[in-house]
């Protein structure tokens, strides 16, 4: 009960900056779709293991007690979707076996180290919502890694962040 009031507490942090700049927190009313509502661009590198300097385009929304984010190869129109990320709260982290924790990276310690951006906010707006996701966890699954292949062939992975 804790943990997801805490996540709940999170979640409405992120909630709350997205829609102070200009984010949505909901989809359109009348018929919304999953395809909406993914606000907050955030910019890293280190995500493509064969060629860590490419930046990772992330686009994220809460979704049903997380936070999700599809990852693409650039901003363009365009752009290919190659992976997505999970976001989870401490206490969520906490609960998994350790063999699952190994998979995961902690944010505190990755944004830094992956020089995170936020291009459409201010550097004011940025940081108060990177303050609100540092306390928490995240998993990459590459559905393939554009740094090594001009199509997605091969099987998906599960990227583990290299931030030593």
């Amino acid at each position: 009960m804790k943990a997801n009031a805490v996540m709940v507490g999170t979640i409405a942090v992120v909630m709350a900056a997205l829609a102070l700049f200009g984010g949505s927190q909901r989809a359109p009313a009348g018929n919304p779709k999953p395809s909406e509502g993914w606000t907050l661009h955030i910019d890293a590198l280190l995500h493509y293991p064969g060629k860590p300097s490419m930046v990772a385009h992330h686009y994220c929304k809460p979704v049903s007690g997380l936070i999700e984010c599809q990852l693409y190869d650039s901003d363009a129109p365009d752009a290919r979707l190659v992976g997505i990320e999970t976001i989870v709260d401490a206490a969520t982290y906490a609960k998994f076996p350790e063999a699952e924790k190994k998979l995961w990276h902690y944010h505190k310690t990755e944004i830094a180290k992956v020089s995170a951006t936020l291009p459409d906010l201010s550097p004011e707006e940025a940081d108060k919502v990177v303050k609100s996701i540092l306390e928490t966890y995240g998993k990459i699954y590459l559905v393939w890694d554009p740094g090594r292949q001009s199509m997605p062939t091969g099987y998906p992975t599960v990227t583990v962040l290299k931030t030593n």
